[in-house]
């Protein structure tokens, strides 16, 4: 594995792949200043390290939530509720972890916190590192999904 890039990729394709069967196509990759929101479900994920700190933060809109459970489970909710909401801390969890796991390989072990979740429309998600997020933008089936990373290294 050649970068971080690479590692978030894989991460996000063991996980949907897995547990789906759908392959997420990765479409574009930009270094983000602005706080707006990607979507409309937020998992935000602090990381820390022995010498590191940074987020992880995955964003999806409601109909990809809710068709990932479909397959999953299933089963959907008809709105937001506490289990979807519960699914896309997991959903995010899982993604992290498979992240982190292919993060050691460059040195580095990354503690991950518990998903915060944020929901709604235009919201800010307000920079959580001095050094600029990452955002991957990937496609599953006809939904976006977005990661965000970031990571500061502590003096």
């Amino acid at each position: 594995m050649s970068s971080i890039a690479e590692a978030i990729k894989e991460a996000v394709s063991e996980v949907i792949a897995t547990y789906t069967g759908q392959r997420p196509e990765l479409l574009a990759t930009e270094a983000r200043k602005e706080d707006f929101a990607q979507a409309e479900i937020s998992s935000i994920i602090g990381l820390t390290g022995e010498k590191l700190q940074g987020a992880f933060v995955v964003s999806m809109e409601r109909d990809l939530l809710f068709s990932l459970m479909q397959v999953l489970l299933g089963d959907s909710p008809s709105e937001l509720n506490q289990e979807a909401l519960d699914m896309a801390g997991e959903l995010a969890n899982m993604i992290c972890g498979a992240f982190r796991r292919r993060f050691e390989n460059f040195g580095a072990t990354l503690k991950a916190s518990v998903p915060s979740m944020i929901t709604g429309k235009d919201y800010k998600v307000h920079s959580l590192c001095k050094t600029p997020r990452v955002t991957f933008k990937f496609r599953v089936g006809d939904h976006p999904l977005f990661i965000e990373f970031c990571l500061d290294k502590l003096s």
